[in-house]
């Protein structure tokens, strides 16, 4: 059938339609509602500004350090019973609740 005009990656729906499914139901809903109104949310929740590029790499560092841990090993006191089994301790990844 050909590709679609607007992504110019998948088919268009039929020969005589010039979009895909997807930008066809983007191209309604700039028709329903303000294009205006629909960029602002666009740059709203897509495009991030410098403190939340900062913030978004800080968390996922965490992430990283905090999965690239060695596990803790706890120890009764060695120096009172040299004979004490040590045991690891493993963290447990943290609930974000968002």
């Amino acid at each position: 059938m050909g590709k679609c005009y607007f992504c110019e990656e998948r088919e268009r729906t039929s020969y005589w339609s010039n979009w895909c499914e997807d930008c066809a139901n983007l191209r309604r809903m700039l028709l329903l509602y303000n294009p205006k109104k629909c960029t602002d949310i666009l740059k709203r929740t897509l495009t991030r500004d410098d403190k939340q590029i900062d913030y978004k790499i800080n968390q996922e560092v965490k992430k990283i350090v905090l999965n690239e841990l060695p596990t803790i090993k706890e120890t009764n006191d060695d120096r009172l019973n040299p004979d004490a089994e040590c045991y690891e301790k493993k963290l447990r990844p943290r609930n974000n609740k968002k």
